[in-house]
This record gives C-alpha cells, sequence and structure tokens, in this order.
C-alpha cells in the first residue's frame, strides 16, 4: 500500500519536528496536495499548536512556506491571524478557551487563500478542536506541531504521525542520523502487556511486584526521586505518568536500580533521554515500555538549512531508507523513496 493509500485509511494525522525548520510546513503542504491529488473531496481540516504559515521566521528571519487553504476546506487559527486573511470564509465555530492571539476560530473556506495558522495553545483544546470539527463534517484533521512540542505526536490524540528531520538539525550528516534513528526508535518502543490495566489506574505514580500496583507517596520524578528510588527492587515494573528525564535514569543506573527493571511511559513523547543514556540504560538490564505506541507513516527531511547550507539528501535518504522500514521522503523535490 502507498504512503497516500495508508494516510487516506486515517482520520487525524500530526505532524512534528526534530528542530525547528526540519521541514514540518513543507511536509504539511505536500501531504495536502497528496490527499487532495488522490481524492478532491476529501475536507481538510487545518491547524497548528504553534504559529505556521507566516511569510518570514520570527527567529531566524529566513523566508518561510506559506499555507494555503482549498476552498471548502476548514481551517482553526487564533482571533488574531483568521482577520489578517484577505479570502471569504464561514465562521462555524469559537472556542471558549483563549490563547495568547484570542479564541481560536474554526472556520469553512468558500474560496481558496493563504493563512497563518495558530490554533490551540494546549493538548486540551486540540481535542476539543478535533471533536467539533469532525461534527462539523471533516473528512482529515491535519495537525501541524512546534518547535520543542513532541506532545501533539502523541497517540493519545492522532491517528498517525510524521516525523520531520532535515539539515537545521546539525551540521553533520551522522549526527543528524544518528538523532533520527533515536528518536524513531523511541517510537517504536514496545507496548506494555498490561497497558489497558494500568491506563485505568488513576493519577499517580505506580510500582508493581508480581502483578500487584502500589501507588507511591511520590507526586513527581523530578520532586521526589528519593521516595521513588528507594522503594524500587529487582525485577518490578514502574509506571510513570509524567515525563521521564534523564536525571533519574542517571539515578537509577549509578545506584544499580536500573538491572530488571521496566519503566513504563504513557507514549514516546513522555521520555527525554539522549541517545548515549538510552544505550546505557538498556545495557544495564533496563526496559523501557509504553502504553499506546504510534502509527508513523514517514520520515520527511528538509536539506535546507536556515544557516544558508544545503545538503546532499540522497546520502542520508539512503541511509535512512536502510534502516526504517517506512517512506522516507525528501520534501523539497517532493519525491517519495519506499
Amino acid at each position: 500500500m502507498s504512503f497516500v493509500e495508508n494516510i487516506l485509511k486515517l482520520r487525524s494525522l500530526s505532524i512534528i519536528g526534530l528542530e525547528k525548520n526540519t521541514g514540518k510546513t513543507e511536509s504539511l503542504r505536500y501531504i495536502m496536495k497528496l490527499i487532495k491529488r488522490k481524492n478532491p473531496s476529501r475536507v481538510l481540516c487545518l491547524t497548528s499548536i504553534g504559529l505556521d504559515g507566516e511569510t518570514i521566521d520570527q527567529v531566524t528571519l529566513t523566508p518561510k512556506p506559506e499555507i494555503e487553504v482549498y476552498e471548502g476546506d476548514l481551517f482553526a487559527t487564533s482571533e488574531v491571524h483568521y482577520r489578517k486573511k484577505s479570502f471569504l470564509s464561514e465562521v462555524l465555530w469559537v472556542s471558549d478557551r483563549r490563547t495568547a492571539l484570542g479564541k481560536v476560530v474554526l472556520s469553512r473556506a468558500l474560496e481558496s487563500g493563504k493563512v497563518m495558522l495558530s490554533g490551540p495553545s494546549t493538548l486540551g483544546g486540540m481535542r476539543e478542536l478535533l471533536e467539533v470539527a469532525e461534527k462539523c463534517g471533516v473528512d482529515f484533521f491535519l495537525l501541524d506541531g512546534a518547535l520543542s512540542r513532541r506532545s501533539t505526536g502523541t497517540p493519545f490524540l492522532c491517528d498517525g504521525v510524521i516525523l520531520a528531520t532535515g539539515a537545521a538539525l546539525s551540521l553533520n550528516p551522522a549526527d543528524i542520523l544518528r538523532k533520527t534513528l533515536h528518536a524513531v526508535e523511541l517510537m517504536k518502543l514496545p507496548v506494555e502487556p498490561m497497558a489497558e490495566y494500568i491506563e485505568k489506574l488513576g493519577d499517580g505514580i505506580w510500582l508493581a511486584r508480581g502483578g500487584i500496583f502500589e501507588k507511591l507517596p511520590a507526586r513527581t520524578i523530578l520532586g521526589d526521586p528519593a521516595i521513588i528510588l528507594d522503594r524500587i527492587g529487582k525485577g518490578c515494573k514502574l509506571f510513570i505518568p509524567g515525563s521521564l528525564p534523564e536525571t533519574f535514569v542517571k539515578r537509577l543506573i549509578s545506584r544499580g536500580l536500573s538491572r530488571d527493571i521496566t519503566l513504563v511511559v504513557k507514549d514516546y513523547t513522555k521520555v527525554f533521554l539522549s541517545p548515549e543514556i538510552t544505550e546505557r540504560f538498556f545495557s544495564s538490564g533496563g526496559k523501557l515500555k509504553v502504553l499506546r505506541r504510534p502509527r508513523l507513516l514517514a520520515v520527511t527531511f528538509n536539506p535546507f538549512s536556515p544557516a544558508g547550507y544545503v545538503f546532499n539528501s540522497r546520502e542520508i535518504l539512503r541511509d535512512l531508507r536502510k534502516s526504517l522500514k517506512i517512506p522516507v521522503i525528501d520534501v523539497m523535490e517532493g519525491e517519495e523513496f519506499e
């Protein structure tokens, strides 16, 4: 089955990037074109948890790709950017929640035009928007992420995810390859066999021995690490509902507690471990599992860096294709490698 056919099987898709300017917006434009080419009548809804569609990057001051909404499609953006558009549209819904740029306005484009997207700034707001958009007849929800916001790639929000990487990540192609493969490996972490049971446990940090779960008197991993570390023993399983920071895993390793322990997190977006610490944890006998694993449809590559240099993408794409069993796409060329 082709890349676009896999996308058409979904109801929602999130695009996340490993760094700013790794091509999230180009990936969004590319996917929009593929969908419309395959099925022009499919109704899309576009939004962003950050800011997308501006002509000039507000940080690097380099040109950025604009976003064009097709006639009949929906888009969600803030009040500030809704007023700046220059095409006809019909307002369908206005959120009660406010962002720094005002309330979020969901509209249907009555003609094609360019727009800046600045939608809900929280996952809760994004879930609310997704529910409203579905009631408005949307066939496909397309979400553009933001810098350092992997949270929108959670499998608890969207059906699928696209990972954008590129020259903005590093000057060294080997470093780009290493960091990209690490990100994909985290997205492929195994699902915990007791995931359904753990999802129903409720808030808090839970420790299991012999299949019996105990709620620990700790609020967070960062706030009360000593309480947690003192309770850990060989063969136990620790469920962490929030983020898994590198400092905690380092303490596990240094105290010899990582051997034969299983850490369970909601999904890969909660894991903040470098490739080096991840490898040390696994080598010391630790296991890392998730409650849900995302459906990663493709990795996109942007060979252009805002610093001014351009990579020959063929070598990096070739190396990525050797390691990954999913499409790897140069979004600037629009060429698909499967």
